[in-house]
């Protein structure tokens, strides 16, 4: 290795890691000591044959070990000096003889790592179930899970063909000690490391927009209410379970740049993408408010009102706490790769790591959930909770009016003066710190910002279809069949995993692109889904209702009205079925605003537009495969 293949930023060797040499075994300390001297005298210039002189250490001696000095490290750094050390190993074991039945204990190190170099589904199957929380460490220190998830490893092993004597088959545990090393290993990996500003760097944060932001989801501490049309026409007002919001603020300005209300007693990871993907679009507000007297107050709006430049603003540092729904890996990673952010989560139950959103959430409970009739409070002995108790259901808000209510609040709350901006609005602050900050504003660019749906959660979806039974090419996606023209007309795909973005707010509609990044095109739902919007929660109910039998549809039959009339057949009715009315409502026309009636009047609405004859066609580069035209 020259010393021009080392990069700039590691040719200065005081910032490498270093060694305490006190800590050396004396045999070994001249050993490194000479290497040390070797490496710093070449680093300054000094020639490969004068080192040879000095130190003893020949060329192709001294281009090792600087390989390993910039080998990384598992802790995330250069090895550095201790690469130097004597017999300090700096890669890890790689098996390369075959793992046989031994009569004798021990000799298998690193069958598990050949293993999944041979059947690399498996490592994906293990960490499948690690993001899924069936493998985890208890309080006390073991592993639980780990006896179910080795019997479909072992199962995995016999379908891929293994034999009785391939290992892990020909061991008496079946590699249960090394695959519990294993995923203690892998657990431990995903512990969250907090992270400790430097001051420069937490100075930086309070000056320049965007550099940091705080997301968090918050129930609301108010009851709501659903009005739903029962067979004989009679309206009867249902109450639904408490839902969330979950919000992004950025720390500088105190300016709240998404929000997305979820319509379920819990938030999973898609609603936090969708508060992702609203926080990049502009948001403006609304023309027309539907609750008597509400308005907006002077000065009131958001970040793209007053600052038209801010519009698809990218952030560089996105906190979250340790909730499920922000620690998936397979999630988020790609989301922080899409916007060129780094997602930091901090301690465990500790909120005051992130001050900023508990600081916004308790001033929209006191502006916003103590003001509605129906408040819960913010502890049972709340007087104002005690009243929202005791108020009628028929007196409780909806969501419609929650929903625009908290555009208002939030829109209200960006003209309010606020201690932590000296007497500042949070809209002032902002106009003030894009006037004096240095550097623009980083934004999306702008190919990226029509193709906001890969924020989501990719999926791989095999394409199916026969052209010996006549049948195009399709993908099966959350139980329904998806496709369009173009995927139909490429029977070459058939068999193929194409990449697949979905639409949790609308799954009559998907993105998919080939396995090489190239652009399918957005495939729309076949069959009944088309006929109704409908978010992918909902999709999830409806399957999991016809798993337990208790929905039935098949072929052009549509799913949401089957699952509207169902509702409407039921007697008893509890909080939990109203929120599925809720969630219902949200895709269904009714006679109010506030009123869900049977799907049955709709027109059916198919996802995607025609195109126009004058319309300019797109070419989609299908690589090597071959579109058969007809």
């Amino acid at each position: 290795m020259k010393l021009s293949d080392i990069p700039e930023q590691l040719a200065d060797c005081s910032a490498w890691p270093g060694v305490d040499p006190s800590a050396i075994d004396p045999a070994r300390l001249l050993v490194y000591q000479k290497r040390e001297g070797a490496i710093q005298a070449y680093l300054r210039g000094t020639p490969p044959v004068d080192l040879k002189r000095q130190f003893d250490i020949n060329r192709s001696t001294l281009t090792r070990l600087l390989e390993r000095c910039l080998a990384p490290h598992p802790d995330g750094r250069i090895q550095g000096f201790r690469g130097l050390i004597p017999h300090v190993r700096t890669k890890s074991y790689r098996r390369i003889v075959p793992a046989v039945r031994r009569s004798q204990r021990g000799g298998l190190t690193g069958a598990l790592g050949q293993l999944f170099e041979q059947l690399p589904q498996l490592a994906q199957m293990l960490e499948r179930e690690v993001g899924a929380g069936t493998l985890g460490i208890a309080k006390n220190g073991r592993l639980y899970g780990l006896r179910n998830v080795q019997s479909k490893l072992i199962a995995a092993c016999r379908e891929a063909g293994l034999g009785t004597q391939a290992w892990p088959l020909s061991q008496d545990e079946m590699g249960y000690r090394s695959l519990a090393r294993w995923v203690r290993r892998r657990l431990e990996a995903r512990v969250p490391v907090r992270r400790t500003d430097s001051r420069e760097r937490a100075w930086e944060t309070t000056i320049r927009p965007f550099s940091v932001v705080e997301l968090d989801g918050h129930k609301l501490d108010l009851r709501l209410r659903i009005r739903f049309t029962e067979p004989s026409g009679v309206s009867v007002d249902l109450e639904t379970e408490r839902l969330f919001v979950v919000t992004l603020i950025d720390v500088c300005t105190r300016v709240v740049l998404g929000w997305q209300v979820v319509p379920a007693p819990e938030y999973n990871h898609h609603d936090v993408l969708a508060a992702m993907q609203d926080a990049l679009r502009p948001r403006r507000k609304r023309d027309q408010l539907l609750i008597a007297g509400l308005t907006y107050r002077p000065g009131a709006g958001f970040a793209s009102d007053v600052c038209p430049e801010v519009a698809y603003a990218c952030w560089d540092v996105l906190k979250v706490d340790n909730a499920a729904a922000h620690l998936s890996e397979e999630t988020f990673v790609p989301a922080c790769q899409f916007i060129g952010c780094r997602l930091e989560a901090g301690p465990v139950a500790q909120p005051t790591t992130r001050p900023f959103i508990e600081r916004f959430f308790l001033t929209l409970t006191d502006r916003m959930s103590r003001q509605v009739v129906g408040t819960t409070g913010r502890n049972p002995e709340d007087p104002a909770g005690q009243r929202g108790r005791r108020v009628p259901v028929e007196q409780l808000i909806t969501l419609p009016e929650l929903e625009e209510l908290l555009d208002v609040t939030i829109a209200n709350y960006h003209a309010s003066p606020h201690d932590g901006l000296n007497g500042r609005t949070p809209l002032e602050a902002l106009q003030l710190a894009i006037a004096h900050q240095q550097t623009a504003v980083r934004t999306l660019p702008q190919l990226l910002r029509a193709r906001l749906h890969q924020l989501q959660s990719v999926h791989l979806c095999t394409v199916r279809g026969s052209v010996a039974r006549g049948v195009a090419p399709y993908i099966s996606f959350y139980g329904a069949r998806y496709s369009n023209e173009v995927l139909q007309r490429t029977p070459g795909l058939n068999g193929e995993r194409i990449r697949v973005y979905p639409n949790p707010a609308d799954m009559r509609e998907a993105w998919a692109y080939l396995p090489n990044g190239a652009e399918l095109g957005r495939l729309a739902v076949h069959e009944g889904w088309r006929y109704s919007r409908h978010t992918l929660r909902l999709r999830k109910h409806i399957l999991r209702q016809r798993r337990l039998g208790k929905l039935k549809f098949a072929g052009e039959q549509n799913p949401v009205q089957v699952l509207s009339e169902a509702q409407r057949r039921l007697r008893k009715r509890s909080r939990k079925q109203a929120t599925a009315i809720m969630q219902l409502s949200q895709q269904t026309s009714g006679d109010g605003p506030d009123t869900v009636s049977a799907v049955a009047s709709q027109t059916p609405t198919p996802p995607t537009r025609r195109r126009q004859a004058n319309a300019v066609v797109v070419p989609v580069d299908l690589g090597d495969l071959k579109v058969q035209n007809r």
